[in-house]
């Protein structure tokens, strides 16, 4: 019987903590979205290993977006980060294009973005970005 208790006060402050976790990285500062451009880096391999990556990234199933500009990652949806890698980074390269990014995103009240939309990409004369 106390293995069991053991177990249910184990999952209480598991789930606990997921909660406020979640409450810290969703909760936004103002109900204002700021509107922030830039020139999207691709990036093959992510090295990020803060709690909220992991928390975005394997849980949520949300995807990271750097922009050029701002070292600063956001996190948007698989369905906006699919539009982004529809023609290879490399093909890109070669062909001579880039996208540049309009996101839209609010500002979080423990610092960061919260989760982004993409509302606009267009193709620019410039060579990607590539990150390895």
């Amino acid at each position: 019987m106390n293995i069991l208790y053991l177990v249910i006060i184990f999952i209480f402050i598991a789930a606990s903590f997921l909660f406020f976790a979640f409450l810290i990285y969703r909760l936004p500062k103002s109900q204002q979205q700021k509107c922030i451009e830039g020139e999207i880096v691709f990036v093959f391999i992510d090295k990020n290993t803060c709690f909220r990556h992991f928390l975005e990234t394997v849980i949520l199933r949300n995807k990271v977006v750097t922009l050029a500009d701002n070292n600063t990652a956001f996190y948007v949806s698989a369905n906006d980060y699919k539009k982004l890698w529809e023609v290879s980074p490399h093909k890109l390269s070669t062909i001579g294009n880039t996208y540049k990014l309009r996101l839209i995103t609010t500002t979080l009240l423990f610092g960061g973005y919260g989760l982004s939309t993409v509302e606009n990409m267009t193709e620019i004369d410039k060579k990607p970005i590539i990150v390895k």
